[in-house]
């Protein structure tokens, strides 16, 4: 296996930059050749190991966007990082552990986008975390059609339908599931919902999900958080699995149950203690 490795550091983040440029010398003192961001653009999943980069979960994925089918491995200098899981202080052992080999590297389904409008498909490229149609100051009614059998219609703010890795964005804060690792399905869940009947659902990675827009209120369509058009009365989303992945370095010491519980405060008994890591009462 080729020891390229690339790094990309977040510009608005003096401290990452600074960051960078450590890991580089300790990088080139263990013997890998480092690709500067400047040369990326010439790189291919077979001359790289993987992209070290330093920021937040948003870089991350301007990166896979740029960077599609290449290991991805996150120092996390935003607010969150779940997908830039490694902290600044544990830099040193996760990049030896990267040049060393004992990782692994998780591959995740993206979701592609089309607007079909009259005759002409209208692509909008891929996700890594969600697609999301949205109404502007009105609400608006979304028709959901999966594998071609109609849902339902729904009426509220719009439409979200996210991977696993996007479960913990758009899609938890509206009310949707968290998608472990390993689920190989996506998130349909309505916004805002002005009914009762408002269940996500989850549907097999092979679906094809169709999203009708069954109003003349304003709404978009937005990828990753990114506007890609301004949608009509019946424009048809059409939503599959991308044919790029979003490949992630784990190392083993990576634990996204405890990431969720810390990151977002989410212990139900701050000091509890689990039962498995209690000390046993001595006789």
């Amino acid at each position: 296996m080729t020891k390229s490795i690339g790094i990309i550091a977040a510009y608005s983040k003096p401290e990452a930059a600074d960051l960078a440029v450590r890991i580089k010398d300790q990088l080139q003192s263990m013997g890998c050749d480092v690709v500067a961001e400047r040369e990326l653009a010439q790189a291919t999943p077979q001359t790289l190991r993987a992209i070290i980069v330093l920021g937040g979960d948003g870089l991350m994925m301007r990166a896979a966007s740029m960077y599609p089918d290449i290991p991805l491995f996150g120092i996390n200098f935003g607010k969150v990082g779940f997908l830039a899981m490694v902290e600044q202080r544990d830099w040193l052992i996760a990049v030896n552990s990267l040049v060393s080999g004992l990782y692994s590297v998780q591959d995740a389904a993206t979701l592609a986008a089309t607007v079909h409008r009259g005759s002409d498909p209208l692509d909008q490229g891929w996700a890594i975390n969600d697609v999301v149609i949205r109404g502007g100051v009105r609400m608006i009614d979304i028709e959901v059609y999966i594998d071609g059998h109609f849902v339902n219609t729904y009426p509220g703010d719009g439409m979200i339908v996210s991977t696993p890795r996007g479960s913990t964005a758009y899609c938890m804060a509206a009310g949707g599931p968290i998608l472990t690792a390993g689920v190989q399905g996506f998130a349909i869940v309505p916004i805002s919902c002005h009914s009762p009947i408002r269940t996500p659902f989850i549907v097999a990675e092979s679906a094809l999900i169709e999203l009708v827009v069954a109003t003349k209120h304003d709404s978009s369509l937005i990828l990753d958080g990114r506007q890609t058009a301004e949608l009509q009365e019946a424009d048809v989303v059409r939503i599959q699995r991308g044919k790029h992945l979003f490949r992630l370095v784990q190392l083993d010491s990576m634990d996204f149950y405890e990431a969720f519980r810390t990151k977002f405060n989410f212990k139900i008994r701050p000091d509890a203690v689990p039962s498995r890591l209690k000390e046993p009462v001595k006789p």
